[in-house]
């Protein structure tokens, strides 16, 4: 049992609705923008932004565990902590193999 309260859960829950739904969004308007750019063939440009859109969907649910991570040491909660920091460590670790290879 962790002892958080109710109200608690809730404020973790809307503060990661907000990150997730902001991420989302910024993505879609990014892609959207690379894809109408290319059908008007600015190749370069275009690619750039879709890029950006597609880095920014893939960084939304980091976020995410972030989040987690920050509001678990906030409240003291040192298992979620552990289980978040390793979380983050395997994230890290695949983002560093992805460029290492």
């Amino acid at each position: 049992m962790t002892g958080r309260s109710e109200h608690d859960l809730a404020g973790l829950e809307r503060t990661i609705g907000v990150a997730l739904r902001w991420g989302t969004i910024l993505s879609s308007i990014c892609l959207a923008a690379g894809l109408a750019m290319a059908l008007g063939n600015a190749s370069g440009p275009a690619v750039r932004v879709a890029e950006i859109g597609l880095l920014i969907l893939v960084a939304t649910p980091v976020t995410r565990v972030i989040i987690s991570f920050v509001e678990y040491i906030r409240e003291r909660d040192w298992l979620f902590v552990a289980l978040t920091a390793v979380v983050l460590l395997s994230l890290a670790g695949s983002v560093a193999a992805a460029f290492l290879y």
